[in-house]
C-alpha cells in the first residue's frame, strides 16, 4: 500500500530514513526541518509512504520546489509507475537518490521530450569522523569583504557542475554563504584559496557539497585540506558521520584520501527547464 504520511507517521519515517541515512539525507534533513504539512518553504516535503504489514519499506518524496527523492529499497518498475501517476500535475525540476531508483521512477514519468541539464550516476561515500586523524589547516566562515570572490567562484563551480540556473543566481548564493554556519573557506597566508559547505544535516550526519578550488590554486591538495578542516569542526559540534557524492574522478581520489569509503551509487537529475508533468505513458 502508498499513502501519503502524516503528523502521527514521522517519528516511524524518520526511523526508517535513518537506518539508509547515507542516501537519504535530503529526506531525512526536510522531515526534521519542516515535518510533514509544510506547503510554503521551497523544502516542504510531501512524503508518501510504501507499507506492508511489518511497516515502513520505502519512502517517496516531492518538495513544494519541485525535486524528488526516494528510498525505496524494493522498487520495481510497477510500483515506479504507481508514483508516477501520483505525479500527475507536479511541476518537476529534478530528482536525487540511489541511482537505481530514480532510474526507475524517472523511466514511469512521460519524460520524453526532457531537456537534462545534469542527469548522471556518482559515486557515494561515507566517512566515520572519529577515524579524522589531526588536521593542520584554517578556515573561517565568509565575510562580507569575501563576496566579491564567492560570485565569481560560485559562478565558476554552477557551470563546471551544469548546474547554473541563469539570472544572478551566483551573487545570491554569496550573499547567502556570508555569515553562513553551513560554508567555510580555507584561509592559506591571509588569502581564502577554497571552499566547502554542508547541504543537509539529519542525526548528527552532514552531507558535505559545493567543494570548489579555483582553477589556478588546484594541484596541491586544498580541495582535501579545506573538507578536513570542515570535518575536524563538525566533529568538534557533535557530528559523527559525513556523506558526500563525487561528480569527478579527481574529487573521489580526493575524499579517498581523505578516508571515506565508497558505499554506492547517487543519481542527481536536474532538468533544463521546469516540465508539469502529465498522465505517464
Amino acid at each position: 500500500m502508498i499513502r501519503k504520511a502524516g503528523p502521527q507517521d514521522a517519528d516511524a519515517l524518520a526511523a526508517f530514513l535513518e537506518a539508509h541515512i547515507d542516501s537519504s539525507m535530503f529526506l531525512l534533513g526536510n522531515l526534521d526541518a519542516l515535518g510533514t504539512q509544510e506547503t510554503e518553504h521551497p523544502y516542504g516535503t510531501s512524503f508518501f509512504l510504501q507499507e506492508t504489514g511489518d511497516g515502513i519499506i520505502g519512502v517517496f518524496g516531492a518538495t513544494n520546489s519541485g525535486l524528488l527523492a526516494c528510498q525505496i529499497p524494493r522498487l520495481t518498475a510497477l510500483e515506479a509507475q504507481t508514483y508516477a501517476h501520483l505525479l500527475k500535475g507536479y511541476t518537476l525540476r529534478g530528482m536525487t537518490g540511489p541511482s537505481e531508483q530514480v532510474a526507475l521512477i524517472l523511466d514511469a514519468l512521460p519524460l520524453r521530450d526532457a531537456v537534462w541539464q545534469v542527469n548522471q550516476d556518482e559515486p557515494l561515500y561515507t566517512f566515520a569522523l572519529d577515524e579524522l586523524g589531526a588536521v593542520d589547516a584554517e578556515i573561517r566562515t565568509p565575510a562580507p569583504d569575501d563576496r566579491d570572490t564567492l560570485t565569481a567562484w560560485f559562478d565558476a563551480y554552477m557551470t563546471e557542475t551544469n548546474t547554473k540556473p541563469g539570472g544572478d543566481a551566483a551573487a545570491r548564493r554569496a550573499d547567502a554563504a556570508i555569515g553562513s554556519d553551513r560554508l567555510r573557506l580555507l584561509v592559506e597566508d591571509g588569502q581564502i584559496t577554497a571552499m566547502t559547505s554542508v547541504n543537509a544535516v539529519a542525526r548528527g550526519v552532514a552531507q558535505v557539497g559545493g567543494v570548489f578550488v579555483p582553477s589556478d590554486l588546484r594541484g596541491k591538495g586544498r580541495g582535501g585540506r579545506v573538507i578536513a578542516a570542515h570535518l575536524a569542526e563538525l566533529k568538534a559540534r557533535g557530528f559523527h558521520k559525513a556523506t558526500l557524492f563525487a561528480n569527478s574522478d579527481a574529487a573521489a581520489r580526493a575524499y579517498e584520501r581523505i578516508g571515506f569509503c565508497h558505499v554506492g551509487r547517487y543519481r542527481v537529475a536536474l532538468l533544463q527547464d521546469p516540465i508539469t508533468l502529465a498522465n505517464p505513458a
